[in-house]
């Protein structure tokens, strides 16, 4: 009598490889779609690669989200698992939507629409990120590997932390724009957030991604080294 459980060998190795190249293309995604999407804002870079260059973010954004998709077929009967994946490919999916207005917003810097559309594009890739770390948290409680479990449930975790000093930072600055009879060094600090706001981003965003890049490089690691071993 046959099962639909992918539980034998045969059915949990493409599963197994499907997952390697999927942490694979995230692992070189996150840092190639930063590096593009500072490029499109800040520089000439894309209006010079025209008209490739209008597309390059929607490039770096859709292997973000390639590399989710991949994963799908990893367990489907694990209902956990499964809702923290669906979370992280709804977060990629605003992502690869907002991405062109980089270029826009670039080409035009003084027009309102677009601006907003990039800031919404920078807080949907925070809670991207926070959403890629929830489910490397639950894909390594599924890996026979409790080094990895360990290290996935800590790192995940201060990384969400981290992340979330973002929206929250910006949630602060946006009401006390609206707020009068404040303490004026309240003002001067938030003028100064708005001032340095680019940097402050990153400096906040940077570290999480990094540390999101090891667990995915880990994660490939271990079920790599599970794999042979088991074959051994």
């Amino acid at each position: 009598m046959k099962t639909d459980e992918p539980d034998t060998q045969s059915d949990l190795l493409p599963a197994l490889a499907r997952v390697v190249r999927g942490t694979s293309i995230l692992f070189w995604g996150l840092p190639i779609a930063m590096v593009i999407s500072i490029m499109a804002t800040l520089s000439n870079w894309t209006d010079a690669a025209w008209p490739m260059g209008m597309l390059m973010p929607s490039v770096a954004f859709g292997m973000l989200w390639y590399g989710l998709w991949l994963l799908g077929s990893f367990q489907p009967q694990e209902r956990v698992w499964q809702a923290a994946l669906g979370q992280a490919k709804l977060m990629g999916l605003f992502s690869l939507g907002l991405s062109p207005f980089l270029h826009w917003h670039h080409r035009a810097p003084d027009e309102l629409y677009f601006a907003n559309a990039v800031w919404l594009l920078a807080l949907v890739f925070v809670f991207y990120l926070m959403s890629l770390n929830k489910m490397l948290a639950r894909l390594a409680a599924m890996i026979p590997d409790e080094t990895l479990r360990v290290e996935s449930r800590i790192f995940s975790g201060m990384n969400r932390v981290l992340l979330a000093m973002t929206p929250i930072g910006f949630g602060f600055m946006y009401l006390f724009s609206f707020m009068d009879g404040l303490p004026e060094i309240l003002f001067q600090i938030v003028a100064l957030a708005a001032k340095f706001r680019h940097w402050l981003f990153m400096a906040f965003v940077l570290i999480p991604v990094s540390m999101t890049m090891s667990l995915l490089w880990k994660t490939k690691e271990s079920i790599l080294a599970s794999v042979f071993n088991s074959r051994q």
